[in-house]
């Protein structure tokens, strides 16, 4: 049978609707993979959507259970903080009426140390002496509380001026050097050779000083040395007071400015003192921006540091000489 153009049309149809259906073959195929991967991405929507259900329930309660938890905090910080305030104006109060008659006290002594009443014996002025050394002690006491609870309460008020270094250092002396010479002691203040000015409340800044090298006094064994110094840089002037006392383990270097701490048991019944000095030393530092770090080895002694921000300093040649003060 002869090869005709008609039989060669037939057999490209054929063979293109052959190629027509394998096409489609492999479409359907295509399709079908393509639907198999859409249903298992959507099965994985689907649990990843549970999943994040899940998570916002947990998520809810959660925060739920946080606000709960904050509320009651807020209530515990509000019922603290009252309960401080009122313990504050408790001790406040009670200070103030214990002061009074200790004051009158005092008052009575002078008068009878006068011998306005009539002649006093040696016993008497010996007796008086001791009652009026009871009655500084308490009222000591009686102040280093009433100036924490303010401290705690925020009450103080910081009267912030440009103070001269020297003019402290020159108080030091008066107010130290007898307790240092009635303990045998080699005291030294070194003023510092140009007038530093710090920004600072004066009386603040001396009772800090007074309270730090008080404390370096009492607790230096007789025949100690207390060297009393400054140093400074562009931003800050530092005073410090060093000791030759026992010292101060490491670990209790921040412990000794929690109020009412004195850490040997021994040192608290033999030593004046409520524990509070370097407590209010602290936070009055820290109030008028400047503060109160301590360095110290068991054995050597210990070095107490104010630094205070620096206001002004005068020229080099204003104070030339270094006054050094000894005992």
């Amino acid at each position: 049978m002869p090869f005709t153009i008609p039989n060669v049309n037939a057999v490209l149809r054929a063979v293109k609707m052959s190629r027509q259906r394998g096409g489609s073959a492999a479409r359907m195929a295509d399709l079908e993979e393509s639907n198999e991967l859409l249903r298992n991405q959507a099965e994985e929507l689907a649990h990843q959507t549970n999943e994040a259900r899940e998570l916002a329930h947990e998520l809810a309660l959660t925060n739920a259970e946080l606000r709960a938890v904050i509320s009651e905090a807020k209530k515990a910080w509000a019922a603290a903080d009252a309960a401080n305030r009122s313990k504050a104006e408790f001790l406040a109060v009670m200070s103030h009426e214990l002061r009074t008659p200790l004051n009158s006290i005092g008052g009575y002594v002078d008068l009878l140390e006068m011998e306005l009443r009539g002649p006093l014996t040696d016993a008497q002025k010996s007796d008086l002496g001791r009652i009026k050394r009871s009655q500084q002690y308490l009222l000591a006491i009686i102040n280093d509380i009433l100036n924490f609870t303010r401290l705690e309460a925020t009450e103080l008020q910081f009267d912030m001026i440009d103070v001269p270094i020297r003019a402290l250092f020159a108080d030091l002396d008066a107010v130290v050097s007898s307790l240092a010479r009635a303990k045998s002691l080699d005291y030294e203040c070194e003023s510092p050779a140009t007038n530093i000015y710090t920004r600072t409340d004066p009386d603040k800044l001396r009772q800090i000083m007074i309270n730090l090298v008080s404390n370096a006094v009492k607790f230096t064994p007789e025949g100690g040395r207390i060297r009393v110094y400054s140093t400074s840089n562009e931003k800050t002037a530092s005073i410090h007071v060093e000791d030759t006392g026992r010292g101060i383990p490491r670990d209790k270097l921040e412990a000794v400015f929690e109020p009412f701490v004195q850490l040997d048991r021994g040192l608290t019944r033999t030593s004046d003192g409520t524990g509070l000095g370097l407590a209010i030393s602290r936070g009055l530092a820290r109030g008028m921006g400047a503060d109160v770090t301590l360095e110290s080895e068991v054995g050597v002694g210990s070095t107490f540091t104010v630094t205070l921000p620096i206001a002004m300093t005068r020229p080099s040649g204003e104070f030339p000489r270094v006054r050094v003060a000894r005992l």
